[in-house]
């Protein structure tokens, strides 16, 4: 891939974050513009997207979620060899089967209370 065909996201280019106002992004302009990262054309080109609702929103579609790839500083892979932590369950679900296997019978005051709700009969004593 040739350097000239990368386009960086106008977001990375001026450092800002995706909620900045078009103020910060201004500062931001002038500070890309003084540390001279990317070319001036690519700093005024980011400006110019974030600073249209239109084009920002392409900015914000392109915007990675990930992090980018970057290499490993440590070959160290020692922490693969420990094992992996045991998973213990409350004991609140040892008897979980017999307490749903319970939970089928319906109490007579249950059935009362159900048959006078779905029937709009009136309470009968």
């Amino acid at each position: 891939m040739n350097k000239s065909e990368f386009t960086p996201n106008p977001y990375d280019v001026l450092e800002v974050s995706p909620g900045a106002s078009n103020k910060e992004i201004t500062i931001a302009f002038a500070m890309a513009m003084k540390k001279r990262k990317y070319p001036p054309s690519a700093i005024a080109i980011a400006r110019k997207s974030l600073m249209n609702p239109q084009t920002r929103i392409i900015a914000d579609y392109l915007r990675p979620i990930l992090a980018v790839d970057r290499r490993f500083k440590h070959s160290d892979f020692a922490i693969l060899d420990t094992p992996a932590p045991k998973i213990e369950f409350l004991p609140e679900f040892n008897s979980l089967e017999e307490n749903i296997s319970k939970g089928d019978r319906i109490l007579e005051g249950d059935k009362r209370l159900g048959a006078v709700l779905f029937s709009q009969s009136p309470i009968k004593k």
